[in-house]
């Protein structure tokens, strides 16, 4: 980050000195070198945010000269879309002139780009010096798992620092890793994540993993971990790989996520809109609310519940308050039901219209849910929902939703059957994410506001 604010820095400098000091536009008015300098620096953050939503800030030692220029063009390109358009809404009269926005551009990616290939170069040789490392487990105990070790050993350059060998257990290979660097079976991969501080897993095993490898690896990829695969295991993971290579070899990693770096940028973006939008010009509603709430029973206006986010991660939700206070002191964590007596009158309308939802906007503010996505569950619901539906953690590999497919598809979760239903349509939603959508899930929950349609 600190060589691309320089990079950042240096383009719009150069930009500017090239079209108002260079002599090569004579009739262009010479503009102070404070004021270049202070819009230069007001850029860096700027272009700071659009590398860390892009996924830049990471390292990167293991990619090709080709793969490092796609790094740099999608988010600078985006990112000056962004900036063009943004520029002429603020002043929509203001000119600089179309060449400097030429100039501007250009220069970036040349220093952006001469800046990300000085830190791989750096990245490599830290590496090799050991001060840089990344801890990996391979997944297989056969000969392409020993083959892919000995070769990261002879690569310094590439960081890896091999804890240990995971058995698949249901492998045909012949066995040739020896048994002191078997770490544990694949029923074991988060206690070994969490134990060797993993960060990346490495498979080398045969396509007959089938019935593990998306319930067992992708949790793991949804988590922040790494996978990679080899290209054997495509059709297992097809619709969730991408394309990568440690130093020539072919690998494929899991992305539990479809969607494309400016699809991200789009959605984060309609997150925060929609969020202060609502919260801000809606707030005379919520009030009333809040007092309503008050009047009709005793308790806390707002109702704080733990829930399983991305990853497994736990977080609270904020929803205003429809049931009764305590309402399951005597029961503890039970669904809620048609008709429920712990419901009360204010919670039937809130309930009805989604209303008792619009707290959730905090959460998403705070970075732990998005508009759109599946429905976040509560933990004990969780634990039990992995054990009765195998797949049931891909739901885990992206942010939980305050709307979703399956919410405006169908009513409130009553009990397991409803869930198992539900996940179909979470799957639809993970398998077939787009803006588009989003866009017609957030229509259709508009539809549900109005007319309480769905909900119980």
């Amino acid at each position: 980050m600190v060589f691309d604010g320089i990079a950042i820095f240096l383009a719009m400098v150069f930009s500017a000195w090239i079209k108002f000091d260079s002599g090569i536009f004579p009739d262009s008015v010479s503009i102070s070198n404070s004021v270049v300098f202070s819009g230069a620096l007001l850029l860096v953050p700027f272009w700071w945010i659009i590398f860390v939503v892009s996924g830049c800030c990471r390292l990167h030692w293991d990619m090709s000269w080709a793969d490092e220029m796609k790094l740099v063009l999608k988010p600078v390109t985006s990112g000056f879309i962004i900036l063009f358009f943004g520029a002429f809404l603020v002043s929509p009269s203001a000119s600089i002139g179309r060449w400097i926005i030429v100039f501007y551009y250009a220069a970036l990616l040349f220093f952006v780009f001469i800046a990300r290939s000085f830190t791989r170069i750096l990245e490599r040789r830290l590496a090799k010096k050991r001060v840089l490392v990344r801890r990996a487990a391979i997944v297989g105990t056969g000969k392409a798992a020993s083959n892919l070790e000995s070769y990261l050993i002879e690569n310094t350059a590439l960081g890896y620092d091999i804890v240990g060998f995971v058995d698949p257990q249901k492998t045909d290979s012949l066995r040739t890793v020896p048994q002191e660097r078997i770490i544990g079976t694949v029923k074991d991969l988060p206690a070994i994540i969490k134990d060797f501080s993993v960060e990346e897993l490495l498979v080398t095993i045969a396509s007959n993993f089938h019935d593990d490898i998306l319930s067992l690896l992708l949790p793991a990829a949804g988590g922040g971990i790494r996978v990679k695969v080899v290209p054997d295991l495509f059709d297992v993971v097809a619709g969730h790989v991408h394309s990568t290579q440690i130093m020539g070899q072919p690998f494929m990693e899991i992305q539990p996520e479809r969607l494309s770096f400016r699809q991200k940028l789009v959605k984060i973006s309609i997150d925060y809109f929609i969020s202060f939008f609502v919260l801000l010009v809606c707030l005379p509603l919520w009030l009333i609310l809040a007092v309503l709430i008050r009047l009709d029973s005793r308790g806390p206006i707002f109702y704080r519940q733990e829930r399983v986010g991305k990853g497994g991660t736990t977080f609270k939700i904020f929803k205003f308050r429809s049931m009764i206070n305590n309402a399951e002191k005597g029961s503890g964590p039970v669904w809620a039901g048609k008709n429920d007596e712990r419901v009360t009158r204010i919670g039937t309308f809130l309930r009805k219209s989604r209303l008792d939802e619009i707290p959730q906007l905090l959460n998403v503010i705070k970075g732990e849910m998005s508009i759109v996505g599946p429905r976040p569950e509560r933990p004990v619901f969780v634990n039990e929902l992995r054990i009765k539906f195998p797949f049931y953690q891909k739901r885990l590999t992206i942010k939980p939703g305050l709307t979703g497919w399956a919410q405006v598809k169908l009513e409130y979760d009553t009990d397991m059957e409803s869930v198992a239903n539900k996940l179909r349509y979470d799957f639809f939603y993970i398998e077939n994410q787009s803006i588009f959508l989003d866009l017609e899930i957030l229509v259709r929950t508009l539809k549900v506001v109005l007319t309480g349609a769905g909900a119980h």
